[in-house]
């Protein structure tokens, strides 16, 4: 398991898609400053980034 640097939470490093929601930043289209540039897993307000729409 690896720990996220962003929000504590652990993954699988062998999880494509686990990695990518970690790592990869979200692209908000502008709408949320807060979440543009950081990992799906950045805490948004109550919950987790809205923007990427893929949880």
């Amino acid at each position: 398991m690896t720990t996220c640097e962003t929000c504590g939470g652990e993954y699988k490093a062998t999880d494509p898609r686990a990695v990518e929601r970690h790592t990869a930043p979200v692209d908000c289209g502008g709408t949320c400053r807060r979440c543009q540039g950081k990992p799906w897993c950045y805490p948004c307000g109550n919950s987790f980034c809205h923007c990427d729409g893929g949880h």
